[in-house]
């Protein structure tokens, strides 16, 4: 009833060869300044000169942010909840400001109704140098 057909595996057309450099237009057209534009850069990480105990350090990004704020506010320190538009895993920050630059951070619980929340001091000593975008 049915009649087969046997056909020979290298005379079908590849997928890939016939795909194979589809999307090189798209590429050259890139690096001209073509069609595609690239987005816009984000601003640069931030840098933060700071001055303590054991010296200068340089910080970056988030961490250079989170020695900003701690430092603008002193004895009062700060909480996730102060800095949310920008810190949004504050405690990670924190732990790289202790274990890699060897600052002394308090973490105070905070209870209040429903549970607590932590608010970060710093004791180190700290002077902020220079600030850089």
């Amino acid at each position: 009833m049915f009649e087969t057909q046997s056909i020979k595996i290298k005379d079908a057309p590849k997928a890939a060869g016939a795909a194979k450099g589809a999307g090189i237009a798209s590429v050259e057209a890139n690096a001209m300044g073509g069609a595609y534009a690239t987005p816009p850069r984000r601003s640069k990480r931030r840098v933060v000169h700071a001055i303590g105990p054991a010296g200068q350090m340089a910080l970056y990004g988030q961490d250079a942010r989170a020695l900003e704020a701690l430092v603008a506010r002193g004895a009062a320190g700060v909480t996730s909840l102060e800095v949310a538009s920008w810190a949004y895993r504050l405690g990670a920050y924190i732990f790289d400001l202790r274990h890699d630059y060897g600052l002394s951070i308090e973490t105070v619980r905070e209870e209040h109704e429903g549970g607590w929340h932590a608010r970060y001091v710093l004791h180190t000593p700290v002077i902020i140098a220079a600030v850089g975008a």
